[in-house]
């Protein structure tokens, strides 16, 4: 292994312009309790340096962030562009997290995310927007996480205080061409990422999804979720009524239309370790259906039909810090459909474990706070039963259509094994050099492994620099 030493030396001028202080009263008779506030924020939030020990990239390291806030009793809205400026798997790795653009040069990636919410009664909160959406308690989903891309939505969420909450969301996907039409495209989601411009196409699926949470008592807290997706047929089929209606049983909807749409179902739990609130300890876990046969299960037959995913995971606070380990793995086929604009894909489109299926993975993180000093790490390895020529294909990619499956029995983890493992170690110390952002100096080193079948390669590299939010650590799949 070759070592290769890149040195980047950035000046930055951290504009922390914040004109909270412009508050203004609309005229019409309005009391001071309803004014707007307006808040605009534009400030480098990592800038620093990349020095990799192999022979990838290495050089500078910028992410910005230019937003605008509103602020009043019953409407909030937010919007916000975010900017990379970077080279080599830094690059990368955040990209695949959910960036919307890459730059011509390759060396630069941007999104663009926002949000208006709206409060017409105490209970009641509807949120249109384009965003990162996240469900469950885990670190990651096994629907949608916080992963992935922004995605346009509609969300409509009842919660009058008491044990049931419950939220209606409609999103509009829009498509990744590299994923149906790049030839690298088959089997590593890491050779997904166009080198350059749009990383999605137009809308062509929407999906529903609805969730009701329960608590079962003080400690206890259960959730039943479903979600259907359509293919909208180039806009024949964008608005289907059918879906709209609250707390409907979508897969029996769907069925009843004849149609083929794809519904999954998902039922998680939550139970709450000790008392304290502000150290929050919990078991959590998360069960997805896409379909299955009871008896197949039994006999362990290894049906291909039997499509379901698992993860499950402790957190653990303290008063310095908190630690998670977390376990998840989803069986062959899972998310698919004899169309690929009907399944659940998450390559650079928001859904589903950004693995895919026919994988197991499992993650150790924590961070630790002392006075001005904090230390954050993580270990994440993978495997997956992969299908790296595209001829025999394992189950593990999604938007490859189960019409296209080779057998009727599938083995968990079948097909050429692709393994992945990264450990990342973050420590980072505040610098007071104002009131009104603080910032940290941190330094990074991060160490990956990657493999396929019998061929494997090693990466490390030290990242170092001033941020003003916590560790941006990227993609880490």
């Amino acid at each position: 292994m070759r070592s290769l030493l890149h040195l980047s030396l950035i000046c930055a001028v951290a504009l922390g312009w914040n004109s909270a202080a412009a508050q203004t009263t609309i005229e019409g008779g309005e009391t001071p309790d309803t004014a707007k506030t307006l808040t605009i924020d534009v400030h480098p939030q990592m800038v620093g340096g990349s020095v990799p020990f192999d022979d990838s990239k290495g050089g500078a390291v910028l992410r910005a962030t230019a937003s605008i806030h509103t602020d009043a009793p019953r409407h909030k809205a937010h919007l916000s562009i975010d900017l990379l400026q970077a080279a080599g798997a830094p690059l990368l790795r955040a990209a695949e997290a959910g960036y919307d653009r890459r730059g011509n040069a390759g060396l630069g990636a941007s999104r663009v995310r926002a949000r208006w919410n709206w409060t017409p009664l105490s209970s009641v909160k509807v949120v249109v927007g384009r965003d990162t959406l996240h469900d469950g308690w885990g670190r990651r989903s096994l629907f949608r996480g916080r992963h992935s891309a922004p995605v346009p939505f509609v969300e409509t969420r009842i919660d009058g205080g008491g044990r049931l909450r419950y939220r209606h969301r409609i999103e509009a996907l829009q498509g990744a061409p590299s994923i149906y039409c790049t030839p690298s495209a088959t089997g590593d989601p890491r050779f997904w990422v166009p080198p350059s411009g749009a990383m999605r196409t137009g809308i062509e699926r929407m999906v529903v999804s609805h969730r009701l949470e329960v608590d079962l008592g003080r400690r206890l807290t259960a959730a039943l979720w479903g979600a259907v997706v359509w293919n909208t047929e180039a806009g024949t089929r964008a608005f289907e009524p059918h879906y709209l209606l609250p707390l409907t049983s979508l897969r029996p909807t769907e069925y009843a239309q004849g149609s083929s749409d794809n519904a999954i179902v998902g039922l998680e739990g939550r139970y709450r370790l000790g008392s304290s609130e502000s150290q929050q300890r919990f078991l959590y876990g998360q069960l997805l259906i896409d379909e299955l046969i009871v008896s197949e299960i039994l006999g362990s037959t290894g049906w291909w039909g039997n499509k379901y995913g698992l993860l499950g995971g402790l957190h653990w606070g303290y008063p310095r810090g908190a630690w998670r380990i977390e376990a998840s793995g989803v069986r062959p086929w899972t998310y698919s459909h004899f169309t690929p604009t009907s399944a659940y894909i998450n390559g650079l489109t928001p859904l589903a474990h950004p693995l895919g299926a026919n994988f197991i993975e499992g993650t150790i993180e924590g961070h630790f706070t002392r006075q001005e000093w904090t230390v954050y790490g993580r270990f994440t390895a993978s495997r997956r039963g992969d299908d790296p020529d595209g001829n025999s294909p394992s189950g593990s990619l999604p938007q490859v259509g189960d019409i296209d499956r080779t057998a009727e029995s599938y083995l968990w983890l079948g097909g050429t094994s692709r393994s992945f493992a990264l450990v990342q170690l973050d420590v980072s110390r505040t610098l007071h050099l104002g009131d009104k952002t603080p910032v940290q100096g941190f330094m990074r080193w991060e160490g990956q492994r990657t493999a396929l079948g019998p061929f494997g390669e090693l990466g490390m590299r030290l990242i170092f620099g001033l941020r003003t939010t916590g560790p941006f650590l990227g993609a880490d799949w």
